[in-house]
């Protein structure tokens, strides 16, 4: 269990977890995530939910200065209020449920929440599997007290009778109560202690109760169904839609709309709420390597506070998301990506007009050309080398033709006379060759490959039929001068002399027996996903040897390699590593985990000079993303843990300047600031011998020293 809230200035956060009986508080400054006060500790015991309390277990005093946090101590509920500055202990106060009153004359006292039976004796545990029998249920009172943290005095406010749900707002104004026998949810004011607005509700048991962070939205979720109710608390109006929502939302109230913000797993969707629609407009990449346990985002959405199952918070810049990451929003005219060009530059993609593909640039997304082509179904396209030229083919015929003049062009069909064919593969050697690949069935199930001369007529110079498993999967390189066979494993290499494809062997051939796999642009090497252990391995093409360590990743569903990079921050070469709904960025040679983003499918390919990733498919938006942002991005993120810690610079830890160097394979398990716990075995650093700058020598070896010294100087009498 975990709470994130922020301070009415939002200068400030706190964080409440609870772990082995213990509920611990932090005040952290929401910049940075430095722990500014605390830890604030009290012992608890039990896990039940209780009636009445809500998701606000902690909250801040309308000034800032005091936090007030609900511990669950058996056999009854309380809270601590805590001054911040000097980390004392205030007050202690009983009930279920609490809230700081922020606004008129009650403001700075404490409302809280009581329940009595009906002989008038106070019930001090009520658990949720009590709430099953409504004829109890019924008699008993709901009271609602103010205190004086001051004094340590109570008054009694007023009482409500036949409550199934409550929920303070989160500025003390009001108290939402949810009524089964009637369908009707009530708001109470705590200023006067009397119902101010009655909700009608559809016939369900309402489940929960949640309010907007800024007290001016409300909305009750149902127990039967999925259906949510939303209203406006200053025009009353409701708007209603169906959403699954597991752990409490956020709820943020604008001019024209209302949005909220849904933990999924280890990413958050956003989803905007209006009077006519619901949509989810956002769906943020994983936000931690573990569980979303709560959320808190700014009063005006521009930041997102992300607490994980391990105690840890993150802060993250609502800004950051997408701004590398450009996609083509409108659905109706988004073009089906085909093939990307050897530079990036350039994409090939399925025309709305029949008989069509359209060349695009990838920067702009205009359209730079056009081939007209009959074809139907699948179709498949192969860019030369150079880039200047298009082959388009499908399973009846192909198109060859000049990129900037598609007057020049060349038409024929490959496939063998009398067999049914498939495609699959095409590819441009440097040699002016076309390379196809296909798989044909007749008696047998097998793969074609020939290969064809272009010289103003088409030659098939060579062909290859090879017997393959229906579960085989064909890699062609995109030079084509490659090709890898799954089932069985065969590796063949296209040998110039000859004019025909060779047998070569690979390392370790049993793991390419692969689902997924994937050529480096350049084509020196080749990964795959083996369904032999579901490692990821990469091998050079040219020697056939295992480069690298393999990299252990569950459910991988898609693979990139990048080319060699300039950049040297981020190494000689990156892989993509899709899992779920995830890529993962690796050190290709080191296994250095770079980045993680959110993408929802589809194929991927590094383009250009491997600055940009792109992903598509044909029911996802394109996405390209800039590697640089994205890795700067991941680095610069306030983490608890994560795989890259954050003050780390090439292996430098720094404040400001340089302090020391770690090495690499130490980096992932050093524990540095904003962490507040950490499984497995971190890396200890011994710093009792830590001396900074120029004091540096003093860390040598004095034996050493005078060793070497006393070497020297022998050298130099030989010398002599």
């Amino acid at each position: 269990m975990q709470c994130i809230v922020l301070s009415p200035d939002e200068k400030t956060f706190v964080s409440t977890s609870s772990s082995s009986g213990m509920t611990t508080s932090y005040v952290c400054d929401s910049e940075t995530g430095h722990c500014i006060s605390g830890p604030f500790k009290s012992e608890e015991s039990g896990n039940k939910r209780i009636l009445g309390t809500g998701v606000f277990d902690a909250c801040f005093s309308p000034d800032g200065k005091h936090i007030l946090v609900i511990s669950r101590i058996t056999p009854f509920y309380h809270a601590v209020v805590w001054e911040i500055e000097k980390g004392e202990k205030v007050s202690w106060i009983e009930g279920f449920d609490f809230v700081f009153i922020h606004c008129g004359r009650n403001k700075g006292k404490i409302a809280s929440m009581h329940w009595i039976d009906e002989d008038g004796s106070s019930i001090q545990t009520i658990a949720l599997t009590d709430l099953e029998n409504q004829d109890r249920r019924s008699t008993r009172i709901l009271r609602v007290k103010l205190w004086d943290i001051g004094n340590d005095i109570s008054d009694r406010l007023f009482e409500v009778t036949g409550v199934a749900v409550t929920q303070f707002s989160p500025n003390g104004q009001y108290l939402a109560v949810g009524r089964r026998s009637e369908n009707v949810v009530e708001l109470w004011n705590l200023e006067d202690g009397k119902s101010t607005h009655r909700f009608p509700c559809p016939l369900d048991d309402i489940s929960s109760l949640h309010f907007s962070l800024t007290s001016d939205c409300l909305m009750a979720a149902l127990v039967r169904s999925r259906h949510k109710c939303l209203w406006r608390l200053d025009t009353q109006k409701m708007t209603s839609f169906d959403l699954d929502i597991y752990t409490p939302p956020a709820i943020i109230h604008l001019p024209n709309a209302s949005r909220l913000f849904v933990p999924r797993g280890n990413a958050v969707e956003i989803w905007e709420v209006s009077m006519t629609s619901s949509d989810m407009i956002f769906k943020t990449e994983p936000l931690t390597t573990l569980f979303i346990s709560s959320i808190c985002p700014s009063r005006d959405g521009h930041r997102l506070l992300v607490g994980s199952s391990d105690g840890t918070v993150g802060i993250r810049n609502m800004e950051d998301f997408g701004s590398s990451q450009p996609v083509i929003q409108d659905v109706t005219d988004r073009p089906t990506i085909i093939r990307f060009s050897p530079s990036g530059k350039m994409v090939a993609t399925i025309s709305r007009q029949p008989d069509r593909v359209e060349l695009r640039d990838t920067a702009t997304w205009e359209l730079v050309g056009s081939i007209d082509i009959q074809y139907k179904g699948r179709i498949e396209v192969a860019f030369s080398a150079d880039g200047k030229r298009i082959a388009a083919l499908n399973n009846e015929w192909v198109t060859i033709c000049d990129i900037m003049h598609p007057e020049n062009r060349l038409s024929f069909d490959p496939w063998p006379k009398g067999r049914r064919v498939r495609l699959w593969k095409a590819a441009f050697q440097t040699c002016n060759h076309l390379v196809i690949c296909t798989y044909v069935r007749g008696n047998e199930i097998s793969d074609l490959l020939r290969v064809w001369e272009l010289k103003g007529h088409s030659e098939c110079i060579s062909s290859l039929d090879i017997n393959t498993n229906k579960h085989s999967n064909m890699f062609l390189a995109p030079d084509g001068l490659t090709v890898i066979f799954t089932d069985p494993v065969l590796c063949y290499s296209w040998n110039h002399e000859t004019a025909q494809f060779d047998r070569i062997h690979f390392t370790d051939e049993a793991h390419l027996h692969a689902y997924y796999g994937a050529y480096s642009p350049d084509v020196k090497l080749f990964a795959c996903r083996s369904r032999k252990d579901s490692d990821v391995r990469v091998w050079d093409t040219r020697t056939g040897q295992l480069c690298g360590k393999p990299i252990t990743m569950p459910g991988v569903n898609g693979i990139a390699l990048s080319p060699a990079l300039n950049d040297p921050s981020l190494g000689d070469r990156l892989i993509a590593v899709r899992h779920g709904n995830t890529v993962t960025l690796f050190d290709f040679y080191t296994g250095h985990l770079h980045a993680q983003c959110w993408n929802p499918g589809g194929l991927m390919a590094f383009i250009g000079d491997g600055t940009k990733l792109a992903s598509y498919h044909d029911n996802h938006p394109t996405r390209i993303y800039d590697i640089a942002g994205l890795t700067s991005k991941y680095r610069n993120a306030i983490h608890g843990y994560e795989p890259v810690p954050q003050d780390m610079k090439n292996g430098w830890v720094e404040d400001h300047e340089l302090l020391f160097w770690v090495p690499f394979e130490h980096r992932k398990d050093l524990c540095l600031r904003h962490v507040e716990m950490i499984g497995g075995r971190p890396t200890k650093v011994d710093l009792s011998r830590f001396r900074y700058g120029s004091k540096w020598t003093e860390c040598i070896d004095q034996g050493w020293l005078k060793e070497l010294e006393e070497s020297g100087k022998g050298m130099a009498r030989l010398l002599e």
